[in-house]
């Protein structure tokens, strides 16, 4: 007779790319004298990884009779990645340039690895932002397909004065 734990889903731990199970075994024969040995999977206990973990145990009485039980143990990756944006920025542009060249950094980080960072809207680092407001927004996907947003914020003020060029003093006879 063996009596093991149905198939369970679990959320991820915060912060960990898996999550700690604990299972119960029972195993009995109407005859004294059986071995009992797990052939598959994770000792209960253990932190599984995200995604199915198979657990296979064999029992094996003492007249050679065996009997094999396993059970499924799921992690779901259930936590938004992190994504960071800098503090928006407000600054004068370039000297004889309609604008500013503004660089930056966005990073990203996630429990589980295979996270991507796209921008959906303004410029990339390192571009010429225009006079006025540019607001870039990220968004960040982790394997799962949790996602986390956020926003950076670039004004570029033109505080050049216009430059004028006077012809020079004109003598004329009347």
């Amino acid at each position: 007779h063996n009596s093991f734990d149905n198939d369970v889903t679990l959320a991820n731990e915060p912060g960990i790319c898996g999550a700690l199970h604990e299972f119960d075994n029972e195993v009995t024969d109407n005859c004294p004298g059986f071995s009992f040995v797990q052939i598959a999977g994770l000792p209960s206990g253990s932190t599984y990884p995200v995604g199915a973990t198979t657990n296979t145990f064999l029992a094996t009485d003492a007249s050679g009779n065996t009997t094999e039980c396993s059970f499924v143990v799921t992690v779901v990756d259930v936590e938004a990645p992190v994504v960071n944006c800098p503090a928006g920025v407000t600054l004068n542009s370039n000297n004889g340039v309609c604008g500013a060249v503004v660089s930056y950094t966005v990073s990203t980080s996630d429990n589980c690895p295979g996270q991507t960072l796209s921008q959906t809207a303004g410029l990339t680092s390192g571009s010429l932002f225009p006079v006025g407001t540019t607001t870039n927004d990220f968004v960040v996907v982790d394997a799962a397909g949790n996602q986390s947003a956020c926003s950076y914020v670039v004004t570029v003020v033109d505080a050049q004065s216009p430059t004028i060029t006077c012809p020079a003093n004109i003598t004329v006879n009347n």
